[in-house]
């Protein structure tokens, strides 16, 4: 069945005089009317297979395509079945992506014919790196194309000395005119695109070559490994562009060939050909400040040219997000989130400002906002697994709405990809297939689907222990293999362990394993949500609450954690309250004791003057047993308080 007739299928709607005016105003082609009278029952019906396509549709025949797109996946997450939701996707996603394909090169060994290559590189200063650079790609390339844009120091007499053609450029605050200049003076099939501080190291200079020979791209992407202070960042670059083609950068910071990629209707390639980049390793003390002020500058020198451009008001908002400037930072990225077109190419500082500012709003609970941002963030990048699972994360931890995490962590599993986009603030040892397999088990068993879960775990564990052979790392399966034998009791006997050494998200991790053998109950429910507290997720700690209250609604350590999570908000009143229910629930308690005597503190009061004076409120509003049992309780320490006495004595009468 095409898109374009797709309206005529029935829908089970119980409204069938609106669906049938809004089918026969999309057939005369008056899409606006059908997509408000599709949209008048997407606001009131229990949103039936194929209403969000149908929307979609209508959105699409009016040219806003990014809300198109976004009711197509809204569609997909519903029902993962539907073929022409999928199709739509597809076709639109790939209008403004392009084709990006992954492919590995694991040959070491290098082939005997490759086409000719220009090595190009824009330059200042770089007479310590330069030599390592182009000693690293020379054997490989036919010329060397440098431009220099005012270096004061040996780099030209150094790039000379290597047969480079070397040609300047006066510097224009804009690293995409520059690129496109050396980019320019190219003359070979290929061109290889690096910088001063970058090189290559043998066995990767065969795999390269084998890219260029095996025809599947027009551009490839290779990772680019940097060394730093602590560690190993990773991040993919473009590296190989075939030349002729009318690709050019665009954007003065952070310059980018994407857009070129999916105007011109080029592949692009990720592969593991790995680059090194050594520019991270030594950085001088206030170099890196230097270096923010300065792409800041970049940034707003081009915006007083191009106030509307989006793209570089959101660099210039996550730059600013490294300074004391926290406001102007949201500012920008807000407006820069809004301005975003309909055919923008989902590039990396898009997903950046979009994980920055859902941070942002989860910190400053704005709901609404994040909520926005989200769908947002699902439009525009859910082929990138790593983004999925974090935005999957954010439903699950920080607004309680597992039924829509297990969704995304569904869609997201079905297609999983590991891009590198990403890795530097999504890091893989946590945004992974293993980690987004346990997740969705998780979800399942919150959504007591505990068959489902167990399949989720076996396939965790399956996957970790293929990894682990890969990478000869025998012992990080251990405790995976011993936890997945244990039976349900063993297990929440395991989560008490880590909980005594504040490891909370194993703690979380393990009485969800074993909820996966029996079912949840209400005091899984509580240990679930004082993991939460811990955690600062309270608003899925307090679903998880409520969720136990639904099996026993008795229990006192639900009021405690209420009075904990009250104290996290600054709300003493509030923990005083919810303090004192757990404690004349279960007198006996003395953790109950302790946080009312501490609470009290805080208030100024002592213990029974705090309980006095939740019981005394406790009456005025309504809450007379409660309140009286309260009262009863400090009559207990303070027998001579004649007023409460007659108080309690009235109400008893």
């Amino acid at each position: 069945m095409s898109l374009k007739n797709h309206l005529s299928t029935e829908l089970e709607l119980s409204d069938k005089d609106t669906q049938k005016k809004a089918r026969d105003a999309y057939d005369k082609g008056d899409y606006v009317g059908a997509y408000n009278l599709y949209l008048s029952i997407y606001q009131k019906e229990n949103n039936p297979r194929g209403l969000q396509l149908s929307i979609a549709l209508c959105l699409l025949r009016m040219n806003k395509r990014r809300q198109a797109r976004l009711f197509a996946f809204k569609e997909l997450l519903d029902y993962p079945d539907n073929d022409t939701a999928s199709r739509l996707i597809t076709e639109q996603s790939s209008k403004v992506v392009g084709k990006t394909v992954f492919r590995r090169f694991d040959n070491t060994v290098r082939p005997e014919k490759f086409p000719d290559i220009s090595l190009v590189l824009i330059v200042k200063n770089e007479e310590k790196d330069l030599p390592r650079c182009l000693d690293s790609f020379k054997d490989i390339v036919k010329e060397i194309v440098i431009v220099d844009t005012g270096s004061t120091d040996r780099t030209v007499e150094i790039a000379k000395s290597y047969g480079a053609r070397v040609e300047f450029f006066e510097w224009t605050n804009d690293f995409a005119e520059a690129r496109n200049v050396s980019l320019s003076f190219a003359s070979c099939e290929w061109i290889l695109r690096t910088d001063a501080d970058e090189y290559i190291e043998e066995p990767e200079k065969a795999k390269l070559l084998h890219c260029i020979n095996s025809g599947v791209a027009d551009i490839y992407l290779c990772p680019t490994v940097s060394k730093l202070k602590n560690g190993v960042q990773t991040v993919e670059n473009v590296r190989l562009i075939k030349n002729n083609l009318g690709i050019i950068y665009h954007y003065p910071i952070h310059e980018t060939v994407a857009l070129s990629a999916a105007k011109l209707g080029l592949v692009q390639c990720l592969t593991n050909v790995e680059f090194l980049h050594s520019g991270y390793e030594f950085v001088e003390e206030g170099s890196s400040e230097r270096k923010t002020e300065r792409n800041i500058s970049v940034c707003s020198q081009y915006l007083e040219k191009h106030p509307e451009d989006f793209y570089v008001r959101l660099v210039r908002g996550l730059l600013l997000l490294n300074t004391p400037r926290k406001t102007d930072a949201i500012s920008d990225l807000e407006r820069g989130v809004k301005d975003i077109p309909d055919d923008a190419s989902p590039v990396k500082y898009m997903g950046l400002a979009y994980i920055a500012l859902c941070q942002q709003y989860v910190f400053q609970k704005r709901d609404i906002d994040l909520i926005n941002i989200l769908l947002d963030a699902q439009v525009d990048f859910n082929v990138y697994s790593c983004m999925m699972q974090f935005i999957g994360q954010i439903y699950l931890f920080n607004r309680g709405d597992w039924k829509r995490a297990n969704k995304i962590f569904d869609w997201t599993l079905k297609r999983y990809t590991t891009k590198l986009t990403f890795s530097d603030v999504l890091f893989p040892d946590k945004y992974n297939q293993v980690e987004c397999l346990q997740l969705m088990a998780e979800t399942c068993v919150l959504l007591k689907e505990n068959d489902k879960a167990r399949k989720y775990y076996l396939q965790a564990k399956k996957l970790k222990k293929s990894i682990s052979e890969q990478s000869d790392n025998q012992n990080s399966e251990k405790h995976y293999e011993d936890v997945d034998s244990f039976s349900a009791e063993q297990l929440r006997i395991l989560a008490k362990t880590p909980k005594e050494n504040l490891k909370y998200i194993e703690t979380y991790s393990n009485i969800l394993r074993a909820a996966s053998k029996s079912e949840l109950t209400a005091q899984d429910y509580l240990d679930l949500a004082n993991c939460q507290i811990q955690l600062n997720n309270l608003n899925f700690a307090q679903i998880l609450i409520e969720e136990s209250r639904l099996i026993n609604s008795e229990l006192p350590f639900a009021s405690n954690l209420e009075s904990l999570m009250a104290l996290k908000e600054k709300d003493n009143e509030k923990a005083l309250i919810k303090a004192v229910e757990a404690f004349i629930k279960d007198p006996g308690n003395s953790s109950y004791q302790n946080n009312v005597e501490q609470i009290s503190k805080l208030m100024l009061l002592t213990p029974v003057q705090g309980i006095k004076k939740v019981g005394l409120n406790w009456l005025e509003s309504g809450k007379i047993k409660d309140g009286l049992f309260a009262l009863m309780l400090y009559l207990k320490f303070e027998p001579d308080d004649t007023e409460i006495g007659a108080l309690i004595a009235k109400y008893l009468n």
